[in-house]
């Protein structure tokens, strides 16, 4: 009876092992869809969405990811899988290579009675690595920018792909015709304080600047950082593409640069990732130090107002 009480609980009351129990009984339903034999499935505790490793009966190994419901649209996730099958065909750089259902769809959308909408789901290969954080090494981040400025030349020939821009401030400034208007830059000031005045400013100054062309501007990853990027055998793997969009490669290199300032190395490995980011596109405004900073001040404005209303 305490188990059966239990499950009459709304879903928002639970706390995330609750919502994941939930989830996985959605997610079981999900498999249904695909011609995959399961073995076993195993919650895994990274992202902002819900993930299950999927280990198969024939040996092989999956990722079920369970988009948030305030998360991309089915068109946007059919964007995302769309530029991932396009860089597995079209290059050797190491990403998670997408499964389609049995009727070959990219993704499906699947409903259940303990789970108050439907959610999309999507289902991807294994990617084999690890994850790095103190550890990380100069090398490593110099194969780091090489993928990334590859990444960029790719997603620079992916244009009208119905993906957001991943530099907009929050959720309600994606909901706007203009993400950084003067109205998103005053709630946002009214979230995080007045101190983030300055670093808007200058972010709006440094993006007037740039321009949008595709020297400068094109589809990119929107979260490298130490949970989305892996090593093995010397290679680096790229996972992690739900936040995938349209902005500044400027942008992109300064995600990964704010996700290694906490470490004591952070300038050898900053170093690095721009030299090796360089040794494929030399001639860009990406690793312009000045630019970084920006764009690395605007990333921890959107983080602190995600923290704040938990939507950005």
């Amino acid at each position: 009876m305490a188990d059966f009480q239990a499950n009459l609980r709304p879903f928002a009351e639970l706390d995330r092992a609750g919502r994941t129990r939930r989830l996985r009984r959605l997610a079981e339903a999900a498999l249904t869809d695909y011609d995959v034999p399961v073995a076993r499935l195993t919650p895994l505790a990274r992202g902002r969405n819900t993930t299950f490793r999927v280990d198969g009966a024939d040996g092989h190994r999956y990722v079920l990811r369970v988009e948030r419901p305030d998360g991309p649209s089915v068109a946007q996730v059919r964007a995302e899988i769309a530029w991932l099958s396009a860089l597995c065909r079209e290059t050797d750089l190491v990403v998670p290579r997408p499964v389609p259902t049995r009727h070959r769809e990219p993704a499906t959308v699947v409903a259940d009675p303990a789970v108050p909408e439907p959610r999309t789901c999507v289902l991807r290969h294994w990617v084999e690595g690890r994850f790095l954080d103190e550890r990380l090494t100069p090398t490593q981040l110099y194969r780091l920018g090489e993928v990334t400025a590859r990444l960029h030349r790719h997603g620079a020939r992916m244009n009208g792909l119905d993906r957001g821009r991943v530099d907009d401030l929050s959720a309600f400034g994606r909901a706007q015709v203009d993400g950084f208007s003067a109205t998103v830059v005053e709630r946002a000031v009214a979230l995080a304080g007045e101190d983030v005045r300055a670093a808007l400013a200058r972010v709006r100054a440094v993006r007037a600047a740039l321009g949008f062309g595709a020297d400068v501007f094109g589809l990119v990853h929107g979260g490298l950082h130490q949970e989305n990027y892996l090593f093995h055998r010397g290679r680096v793997a790229v996972v992690g593409f739900g936040d995938c969009g349209y902005g500044h490669y400027a942008y992109d290199l300064a995600v990964t640069v704010e996700a290694i300032a906490h470490l004591p190395h952070r300038a050898q490995l900053r170093e690095a990732l721009l030299d090796g980011y360089r040794s494929v596109r030399p001639a860009t405004f990406a690793t312009d130090p000045a630019v970084l900073d920006a764009f690395a001040g605007l990333r921890r404005v959107q983080l602190r107002l995600r923290a704040l209303d938990g939507t950005a």
